[in-house]
């Protein structure tokens, strides 16, 4: 996610993550005919319909998630605050036509991922009060989000670029590979887009930090995320001809 923090803008910025959670590439090794199986699954653009069926596979990747652990805070009604919260992310951006992916196989979908173009535009009215309720109803949640946001305005590039907010799977399917297919299915979108410099995205799981630099990111910067350590990594597109 591309950090900013406005009323009207706020999810757009926060790296629920984005990314992804801690496990979301490394966690399960998967046999071969799950490897098989991931072989065949469709990546596309999300619609209004799947948005209930992919929360269930962002709920579950994010279930121990140190970031979105420390924005709303695990323990009671934490299931429930990370449900509200993917919803409206997912919903804002589907809404302002915003890159969203769902990856399905023959029978239900089996990861998700969402982010920002190049630009960062207000939320819907509707919207954007039910995120202020949200918040409202989340105790802390605000400065919270200020001091993620505080980092993530420090590490970002100045380009233009593409952010990529969340990107999960679920758990069963966790290691064998559907993270990195979505991954690439953002940053191929991202590297088609000549007014985008590259991709940018944060995490503050450290196994995550080699997952994306072996997909060729680079830490930008990182800063203290309650007890934890927020990594800020961007993924740089080379020079275009038509630039």
């Amino acid at each position: 996610m591309s950090k900013i923090y406005s009323p009207l803008q706020k999810a757009p910025n926060y790296s629920f993550k984005r990314t992804a959670g801690p496990r979301y590439y490394h966690a399960v090794r998967g046999s071969g005919r799950l490897t098989q199986a991931l072989g065949v699954m469709n990546i596309g653009p999300a619609t209004r319909s799947d948005i209930e069926e992919a929360l269930g596979c962002l709920v579950a990747a994010f279930a121990a998630d140190p970031i979105t652990g420390f924005l709303l805070q695990i323990g009671p009604g934490y299931q429930e605050r990370l449900t509200t919260f993917f919803s409206l992310l997912m919903r804002a951006r589907i809404a302002l036509n915003m890159p969203v992916f769902v990856a399905r196989d023959a029978t239900r979908i089996r990861g998700a991922s969402m982010g920002y173009t190049t630009a960062r535009p207000t939320w819907p009215s509707d919207l954007a009060e039910d995120w202020d309720r949200f918040e409202r109803a989340t105790p802390g949640l605000t400065d919270r989000m200020a001091l993620y946001d505080e980092i993530a305005e420090k590490c970002k590039p100045n380009a233009p670029h593409y952010y990529l907010g969340v990107i999960g799977t679920d758990p069963p399917v966790q290691g064998a590979g559907l993270g990195k297919q979505l991954l690439q299915s953002f940053c191929g979108l991202s590297a088609s887009d000549r007014l985008s410099s590259g991709v940018y995205l944060e995490t503050a799981n450290p196994s995550n930090v080699r997952f994306y630099e072996r997909a060729g990111f680079s830490e930008t910067g990182r800063g203290r995320l309650g007890s934890g350590t927020l990594w800020c990594m961007f993924l740089s597109h080379p020079p275009r001809d038509d630039a």
